[in-house]
């Protein structure tokens, strides 16, 4: 491979974006067990430029709503949906399959969470994005934001083991800082699986590894190993862009279209736990519309492109392990301003939806009694909490690591936005413990394999070259619990190995360097 290539890639020009993680160390990748013991997956809808809450859920019963705040641009109670006694929905949010996301209400499969938001809120579209995506409240105007929370999530569950399947990935073309950990992006960027594959067969290495320790070696080496994961993805998500199907009919809108992918790849086996998809088009300062208009409009795509996948992985029996939220930057003010719109606010409302859902509506109404020193509305719920409760009950974290995650613990919304029936709990014990390779470097192509099992298991090793082709394959007996000593071959030649032992729960994964 070419400097320029390599270059290419390192620098995401293949449209795939990795963290510099070393792939060498023997830590134990905590999401690859997960994913084999709990396959839950988290969907994140995006609504760039700053939801108008106030028109998504209506406080329709305080006349202050049609008399100050909105006379020109409320929607008309005649027209609205009734949530619970003095809460309703805009009528656009019935739209879809099912009746869209008021379908999914009334199946108790969507949560409405009102006043979402946090202390201080910004009114930058560019700063309050950051703050939602990396989980971190700034000291001041003038820190940066540099890691995302699932980013952190990702990086720490992985440890230093490239997975075998893309943890996380945004549809689209681009990077989010929601996926950037402290050692670089942990996210592939995916528009079109068959365009992905095409790429990634470009930046497959034939190169050797350079055998020294090196500044140079270390850099060369680890791009190498990178553009080689690289190519794996993209095969591994072609062959499930191929195995999967859709089962029903998605809009030919772009969030259906995202959507659409994702439930696809889902359908077909892809093992990424999270995926994030967007629209844009909420910053409605200008004839933003009552019953119809640009916003009610906004508010159907969001409803027919979510029902619709719902219903896609219901028709496929794959709905229980898939719940989504959606997110925008801030809310608006509770009073339209003179270009038929409304300007950028504070807290709104966030919708989370699936089968594991505890679907009601949280907090109270958007209240006109409690506005900050700006006139916008109060938050009720940290957003944080949201994120606190998707890392320890839905993907299982332990809550010490959420609580490294977020600087800090944050309490459940009310009892909790999940159903305890619904998720998927991860309390097995694991089989793998601890498993080192020693001596490494070797001279000889023979390693000492020390695995500790906790019991009674069956196992088997794999041994792969750097180009990921396996050169063997070995079935040890059943080995009791307790500390083992297995002697492996690797290579005949220099170069990078991999081994992989896999249990019926796990992949671990080593890499071993023969000079």
């Amino acid at each position: 491979m070419q400097r320029r290539k390599l270059l290419q890639y390192a620098g995401l020009a293949a449209g795939f974006t990795l963290g510099k993680i070393p792939v060498w160390a023997s830590a134990k990748n905590q999401f690859s067990a997960l994913a084999e013991e709990n396959d839950n997956i988290l969907v994140i809808v995006q609504m760039f430029g700053g939801n108008d809450g106030l028109n998504t859920i209506i406080p329709a019963d305080d006349d202050r709503y049609y008399s100050k705040y909105r006379p020109k641009l409320n929607i008309p109670k005649s027209s609205l949906l009734k949530l619970k006694d003095t809460t309703y929905m805009n009528p656009a949010l019935k739209t879809g399959i099912n009746n869209g996301l008021y379908g999914l209400f009334s199946e108790g499969k969507l949560a409405v969470i009102q006043g979402i938001g946090y202390p201080n809120n910004s009114l930058s579209h560019f700063r309050s994005t950051d703050i939602w995506l990396s989980a971190t409240m700034p000291i001041n105007d003038a820190q940066r934001l540099n890691t995302g929370w699932l980013g952190r999530f990702t990086e720490k569950l992985n440890g230093d083991v490239l997975p075998e399947h893309p943890t996380c990935m945004n549809i689209g073309n681009s990077s989010s800082l929601l996926f950037q950990g402290t050692k670089g992006d942990l996210s592939i960027a995916v528009e079109n699986p068959n365009d992905f594959y095409e790429r990634g067969k470009d930046i497959l290495s034939g190169d050797a590894v350079i055998a020294n320790n090196s500044n140079f070696a270390s850099e060369r080496n680890f791009l190498l190993d990178v553009s080689v994961q690289s190519n794996k993805y993209s095969i591994i998500v072609k062959k499930a862009f191929d195995a999967g199907k859709n089962a029903v009919t998605f809009e030919s809108d772009n969030l259906s279209k995202e959507l659409q992918l994702v439930s696809r790849l889902i359908s077909g086996g892809l093992k990424t736990k999270v995926y994030l998809v967007s629209i844009d088009g909420f910053d409605t300062h200008a004839n933003q519309g009552s019953d119809g208009g640009k916003h009610a409009d906004l508010l159907k795509k969001v409803s027919t492109s979510i029902a619709a996948f719902m219903a896609d992985l219901k028709a496929q029996k794959i709905s229980d392990k898939v719940v989504g939220m959606t997110v925008s930057e801030f809310g608006r003010r509770p009073e339209e301003n003179a270009s038929l719109g409304s300007d950028h606010g504070a807290a709104s409302v966030m919708f989370m939806f699936g089968d594991a859902v505890n679907g009601k509506n949280y907090g109270e109404n958007l209240n006109f009694d409690k506005l900050d020193k700006n006139k916008d509305f109060i938050y009720q719920f940290d957003y944080r909490r949201v994120y606190d409760e998707i890392m320890t009950k839905w993907f299982k974290a332990d809550s010490a690591v959420t609580k490294e995650i977020l600087s800090g613990r944050f309490d459940m919304i009310d009892t909790g936005i999940f159903s305890a029936k619904q998720v998927l709990a991860n309390q097995s014990e694991p089989i793998v413990s601890s498993i080192i390779a020693y001596p490494n470097p070797t001279t000889d192509g023979f390693v000492n394999l020390k695995i500790s099992i906790n019991k009674p298991s069956e196992i088997s090793i794999q041994v792969s070259d750097i180009q990921g082709v396996n050169l063997r394959q070995d079935y040890p007996p059943r080995l009791p619990a307790g500390v083992h000593t297995l002697l492996l071959q690797v290579g005949n030649t220099s170069g990078i190995y991999f081994i992989n032992v896999i249990t019926n729960q796990s992949r671990e994964i080593l890499k071993i360097m023969r000079l």
